[in-house]
């Protein structure tokens, strides 16, 4: 069954009763932090961490020249940004914000995705404009904003290299009868994919996108969701919102 889960942007996130573990594959301290705020829906809430890559800074060097603003479009590079603060800076997601302004940036803004980053800052007119970010992106924010007036100098700090999960993460997973597994990237999901070829459960997938569905080519879903809104709030309330059943629940069945 596939669909698209919509919701309003001020309610609150549903109370879970029984569900499927939710197993979390993004790089490891993210992972902590989505299941933290997961676990915190109630006591039934099961979360499994099972990385399936691993963030590794990278040297870098920026061309000699002045910059008007900062971008910063991941947590992941606010480390490598410290001999930029002071600089107006920009970022995508809560996340962004909160561990660059931790470091004493100047946030100016955080938005909620990529478009909406470029659709904003393409209003500032000329300027010089460094993004810091990882080895695999989408949204090509750079050629979209220096198309826009802003020339934009994109430098890779971090790395985000595959990982392959050990015997006790692949001997929990195949456990489980049924798992509710959310897809933030194209990259995660086609990762998360392969690791999964031989799982025989009942699968929920979540999407970030439809390309992150689009990605998948692993065992076929029992269900598959979008978020209407491509941002990590709207994620937590569409996992929220499969932590009410599960096939378990319904008398399902391991195929």
């Amino acid at each position: 069954m596939f669909g698209r889960y919509h919701r309003e942007r001020s309610q609150t996130i549903p109370r879970p009763i029984l569900t499927s573990p939710v197993l979390i594959t993004r790089p490891k301290e993210d992972a902590k932090r989505l299941a933290l705020a997961l676990e915190a829906l109630g006591p039934d809430v099961r979360c499994i961490l099972a990385p399936v890559m691993e963030i590794v800074a990278l040297p870098f060097e920026c061309a000699d020249r002045n910059f008007d603003h900062l971008v910063l479009t991941s947590r992941h590079a606010v480390s490598a940004a410290a001999p930029f603060r002071g600089m107006p800076t920009y970022c995508v997601g809560k996340a962004t914000r909160e561990a660059a302004m931790a470091q004493g940036h100047d946030v100016r803004d955080v938005f909620s995705n990529a478009d909406e980053l470029v659709a904003n800052l393409s209003g500032h007119g000329v300027g010089h404009v460094l993004h810091l970010r990882g080895r695999h992106t989408r949204g090509e924010i750079a050629k979209r904003l220096s198309l826009a007036g802003l020339e934009t100098y994109s430098c890779v700090v971090y790395e985000q290299n595959p990982r392959q999960w050990s015997a006790p993460e692949r001997q929990a997973i195949q456990a489980e009868m049924s798992l509710i597994v959310p897809l933030y990237s194209p990259r995660s999901a086609s990762l998360t994919a392969k690791l999964l070829e031989d799982f025989r459960g009942d699968l929920t997938l979540i999407g970030l996108s439809q390309a992150c569905l689009d990605a998948w080519d692993g065992p076929h879903p029992k269900i598959s969701l979008c978020v209407d809104h491509p941002d990590g709030e709207a994620m937590q309330h569409a996992i929220a919102s499969q932590l009410r059943g599960s096939p378990l629940e319904r008398g399902g069945h391991r195929v």
